[in-house]
């Protein structure tokens, strides 16, 4: 026998020799541990029929490929509403936590409309005060309210909060005593002119004002023959041409000899002395034709100082309150001390 005949036969690395398949039919070689698909039976004709009966070959099942992805337009669904939840820069319970609390001690605080940035409440405590007016505006009659149900600024909150917006609340002013707490409070009611009587009572008014009522109160001498001149409020005119105007003075107070006539003319701004002149004489100014177009003209009532600044009685009385000599809520500019009507024969 050939050896290498011999070994070819035997070598276990040689495939074994089988059929070959039919012509037209694909060999698929089948993996070690499977087992091979069952050859294909060809069609054989019957020799008892007259019909040949034709035997289909099995084809493999295929899966049908998956339907394409089909793109629906879905509306979106609306949004749903927005809860208002805790106020910003608050705990979970809308307030402050204790350790906090413990170090703020008295505030002023702002209740902002966040949709012009522009407060609408000013109001001071300690702890979580400032919170309780929104919890008294979402739950009317709740306990811990403080009677802040009956305050106008919950209208606001409510209206506020119904747009889906939270009040935004501001501590001007922290870690002061319960009195500074009071006086920033009313400064600041007073300074962003909110509605309601401030705490502490108005204060708010114009230098010049402020100045008039702090001023010191005037004690004229009654050697001192002194007629006050009001010219008008606070900050009116005081030129000199304009205090020498028409006065209604009683002709017999215009006589300089008389005893009673006043000797000094004191010009009153508001409530302080401006000036104060010495009167030298008074001049008449002529009152115009009589009713009915006479030619003659009716007596004068209105009369004109003619005079100089008297140095000394203005470094006395000049920026000093003189509202115990006017008369209250008298409308007359001319007003007598201790001369004229009000004479007194007892100078000191």
């Amino acid at each position: 026998m050939d050896t290498a005949a011999a070994v070819t036969a035997e070598s276990p690395d040689a495939p074994p020799v089988t059929d070959v398949p039919p012509i037209g039919v694909a060999s698929i070689p089948a993996a070690a541990d499977v087992a091979a698909p069952p050859a294909p039976v060809p069609s054989v004709p019957v020799l008892s029929g007259s019909t040949p009966i034709a035997v289909p070959t099995p084809t493999p099942a295929v899966e049908p490929a998956p339907a394409p992805a089909v793109a629906v337009a879905v509306e979106p669904a609306p949004a749903p509403a927005v809860a208002v939840g805790p106020i910003p820069g608050a705990g979970p319970a809308s307030g402050f936590s204790p350790w906090v609390s413990s170090r703020l001690g008295s505030y002023v605080y702002l209740l902002v409309d966040p949709r012009t940035g522009r407060p609408f409440y000013v109001g001071r405590g300690r702890n979580d005060r400032c919170f309780r007016h929104v919890r008294a505006a979402r739950h009317p009659g709740a306990p811990g309210g403080s009677g802040t149900d009956r305050f106008p600024a919950l209208d606001r909150i409510r209206e506020i909060e119904s747009s889906d917006r939270a009040v935004r609340i501001d501590i001007l002013r922290h870690g002061l005593t319960p009195d500074e707490a009071r006086l920033v409070e009313a400064a600041a009611h007073e300074a962003l002119g909110l509605p309601g009587e401030p705490p502490l009572g108005p204060q708010r008014r114009s230098a010049a004002e402020v100045g008039e009522l702090l001023a010191k109160r005037a004690k004229i001498k009654r050697r001192h023959q002194l007629v006050l001149l009001r010219v008008g409020g606070t900050g009116a005119d005081a030129s000199d041409r304009q205090v020498r105007r028409g006065w209604r003075i009683g002709h017999r107070w215009t006589d300089p000899e008389s005893p009673r006539s006043p000797r000094w003319a004191a010009i009153v701004a508001g409530d302080l002395v401006v000036a104060v002149y010495r009167i030298e004489r008074w001049e008449p100014v002529a009152s115009g034709p009589a009713e009915g177009g006479e030619a003659t003209a009716r007596p004068p009532d209105r009369f004109s100082f003619v005079g100089s600044p008297d140095p000394d009685l203005e470094g006395r009385y000049v920026g000093k309150r003189v509202t115990a000599y006017l008369a209250a809520g008298s409308r007359n500019p001319v007003t007598y001390v201790w001369c004229g009507p009000h004479w007194v024969n007892t100078p000191v």
